[in-house]
């Protein structure tokens, strides 16, 4: 009798013991989540994965009060929280047996975390982010935006010879001479490659009437390559305008030099020749311009000259 007494206090015991231990292996969290602000975030996604776990997976979605429940075994968890908008946070997590677990979870914005980025940067550093973010708008050719951008870069950090280029340049299209000749004149004392830096610092001085300048800088760009066909152009429309088609020979030849499709200056080559009697040459850089610009507004006389002079159809 007291074995079977014995027994049974025992299967009782273990009963109760199974029993406990289902009920304890499960613990609910609680998760709240706010901004920078201390606001209750709405819509974030909460995403958990057991370490051990591999195929393990569940989905929360935070409420109003930025709030979401769930009830786990007793394990290590991977939870990870995203909003559009915030930046991603993932932390590890573990319940408590049979109770409940309060996880309090903070969510930064993009904007407050570059903010807060910003704060541990260096004076030089930060100069390069603004330059950076300037090149977004450079990208999509919004001056306007950039200039500002430009101007807290060199600020900041004035060895950004790029960031003097561009401050130098969207001044001088504003007519801020003065600017734009300090900041070209930065930018290739930084970096003396710059060719576009020598003829917009040309193009300054031509302005100001400093004709030793210009030249000086002129010469410099010329050497880089960096003068662009139109103004060799349109320096030579000035020889011709002027009568004098031997110099405005010489510019129309290094406008197609740097562009060899610089249509217009096939065209008045072309004259050139018809004015020098040389019909064979006028022939050939009519039928250039022709080809280059087949609809262009030149199109119509080059291909009556080309006519007449040749009694083609």
């Amino acid at each position: 009798m007291r074995v079977l007494k014995f027994l049974t206090v025992f299967l009782m015991f273990v009963l109760f013991s199974l029993k406990t231990m289902a009920g304890i292996q499960a613990g609910m969290i609680i998760f709240k989540v706010v901004d920078e602000n201390k606001k209750p975030l709405e819509g974030v996604k909460i995403t958990i994965t057991m370490n051990k776990r591999k195929n393990f997976r569940k989905e929360l979605v935070t409420d109003k009060k930025g709030v979401a429940r769930v009830t786990l075994n007793i394990a290590l968890y991977t939870v990870r929280f995203e909003k559009e908008g915030y930046v991603a946070y993932e932390t590890y997590a573990k319940p408590i047996i049979s109770d409940k677990k309060v996880m309090n979870i903070q969510l930064l914005s993009q904007e407050a975390a570059l903010k807060q980025q910003e704060s541990k940067l260096s004076p030089e550093e930060k100069g390069v982010l603004a330059y950076n973010q300037a090149v977004e708008y450079l990208k999509k050719k919004d001056d306007k935006d950039a200039y500002p951008l430009l101007k807290k870069a060199v600020e900041l950090n004035p060895q950004l010879a790029f960031a003097w280029f561009h401050v130098g340049r969207i001044a001088l299209e504003q007519n801020k001479l003065d600017e734009a000749e300090n900041a070209l004149l930065k930018a290739i004392e930084l970096n003396s490659s710059m060719g576009g830096a020598y003829a917009m610092l040309a193009d300054i001085y031509k302005k100001k009437g400093d004709e030793k300048n210009y030249q000086k800088y002129h010469k410099k760009a010329e050497e880089m390559g960096a003068i662009s066909p139109a103004e060799y152009y349109n320096k030579a429309v000035e020889y011709i305008n002027a009568g004098n088609d031997k110099d405005a020979k010489v510019y129309l030849e290094k406008a197609l030099k740097i562009d060899p499709k610089y249509a217009d200056a096939y065209y008045q080559l072309g004259l050139l020749y018809l004015r020098q009697g040389d019909m064979n040459k006028c022939v050939e850089m009519l039928k250039k311009y022709l080809e280059v610009a087949p609809d262009g507004p030149h199109a119509g006389d080059a291909k009556g000259l080309i006519q007449g002079l040749t009694g083609s159809q």
